[in-house]
């Protein structure tokens, strides 16, 4: 078996694969596991830092199972209920409360919101009471998409600043009034009234600690992880699949393949190979993150949210991973209004946010920066998304993983470990 991809989805085929006896070869281009989620040192600071800020509810069980199974469970930090700060007007009030468990607690909490006035909460109450009680998945929604449903459902301005899209923009990475319903009410309804515990999951320590124990697992076996490997195209015969060739020359043979690159690199592979196929490629959204080191604490929480600046979610790094120094990173979700943008540019506009947000940090207080970039993060939900989550070759032992493909989640760690884990079973059985 021949894995190309070392992403979360090609690691959860790999783990899966390997705890049943199979021989598995995993092929990753970079020095790096886990694809978008890892880590690294930049040049400039000479820090270690992530390359997107990862957060999980208490849904993504498969992906809780995976770092279970690997040993990294103690990796996460759980915040019960969410307990999500949110700035509006200069005030802060919290959505999810730290007394009272599930659901109950999310609407003990609104009852208190300070942003909402008291008909915004009426009608927000009600639009959640009636995602609750909605079959989503076999719904045919007459708004296609969710700013329709949004206004539909009499949810103004305000609310949707303080509430829906503070959880929709950076679950899907993209603009509420263009997102597909169905697919924006699947987060709300999981992520609030799914069988699981109520939680917000934070990685305490860099994402690329997460996988580190992988490569001990399978060295104790027949299986092997080979990185800095780049596949050059795959070799066929008879409408099988025969082997890959490497791009210094060598050739592998394996009885089974899986893809588990993004979707735009498994079609240029396949491209390269000569292998004609018919697939739409997914639009892709970008996401930047701001990382700043102060003199002094800039806040005392684990997170905090902005419902009326440029700045969208604040990540207290150096709590969340126990660090001595004052590091936070800001996460902009949908950021094609910056990524283009100088990095010099985007620290002096995040900068002054920032310090609007909070006045006790002055310009003279940041010792350093740096920005990380990510043009195509994530796929976009729109546009009838579903029917492009999917390769169809005339190979029956070529498999594909990704977040991308049809697991019924969007772009997520969580989806990944699915894609990963649902081709391992296809193989086995």
């Amino acid at each position: 078996m021949v894995i190309v991809g070392g992403g979360i989805s090609g690691l959860s085929s790999l783990i899966t694969l390997n705890n049943k006896g199979l021989k598995v070869l995993l092929l990753e281009k970079s020095a790096f596991l886990g694809g978008r989620a890892f880590s690294f040192e930049d040049q400039n600071t000479g820090e270690i830092v992530d390359n997107g800020q990862h957060v999980i509810v208490g849904a993504c069980k498969e992906f809780v199972n995976l770092i279970k199974d690997i040993d990294s469970e103690n990796k996460i930090i759980k915040v019960n209920n969410f307990q999500v700060p949110v700035i509006y007007e200069g005030e802060t009030s919290y959505l999810g409360s730290k007394y009272f468990k599930s659901i109950f607690g999310l609407f003990i909490s609104l009852a208190r919101y300070k942003h909402l006035n008291l008909i915004e909460k009426y009608y927000l109450l009600i639009a959640l009471i009636k995602i609750k009680f909605t079959d989503i998945d076999n719904s045919n929604f007459k708004e296609k998409n969710f700013g329709v449903w949004l206004n539909n459902n009499k949810q103004n301005s305000k609310s949707i600043k303080c509430f829906w899209e503070l959880i929709i923009k950076p679950a899907l990475n993209d603009n509420l009034e263009i997102v597909e319903t169905n697919v924006a009410l699947s987060v709300i309804k999981r992520s609030f009234f799914g069988k699981e515990q109520l939680y917000l999951g934070l990685p305490k320590t860099n994402l690329s600690s997460l996988w580190a124990p992988i490569e001990k697992i399978i060295e104790k076996g027949s299986s092997r992880i080979f990185k800095k490997t780049n596949v050059e195209s795959l070799i066929s015969s008879k409408e099988k699949l025969v082997g890959i060739k490497l791009s210094n020359g060598d050739i592998i043979r394996a009885k089974n393949f899986i893809i588990s690159t993004s979707q735009s690199a498994a079609i240029k592979l396949l491209s390269d190979s000569n292998i004609n196929i018919n697939s739409t490629p997914l639009e892709t959204s970008p996401i930047i993150g701001i990382h700043f080191w102060f003199k002094k604490s800039v806040i005392k929480e684990r997170y905090i949210a902005s419902a009326d600046s440029k700045i969208q979610w604040v990540f207290n790094v150096s709590k969340n991973h126990n660090k001595k120094d004052n590091h936070i990173v800001i996460s902009q979700s949908a950021a094609w209004e910056w990524i283009d943008k100088d990095k010099s540019y985007i620290k002096k506009l995040f900068l002054d946010e920032l310090i609007s947000l909070f006045p006790h940090i002055k310009v003279s207080d940041l010792e350093k920066y740096c920005v990380v970039k990510q043009p195509n993060a994530t796929f976009r939900c729109i546009d009838n998304s579903s029917n492009k989550r999917n390769i169809d070759t005339p190979f029956n032992n070529l498999f594909f993983a990704g977040d991308w493909t049809n697991t019924s989640w969007p772009s997520t760690m969580e989806s990944a470990v699915i894609s990963g884990r649902k081709v391992a079973k296809l193989i086995t059985d």
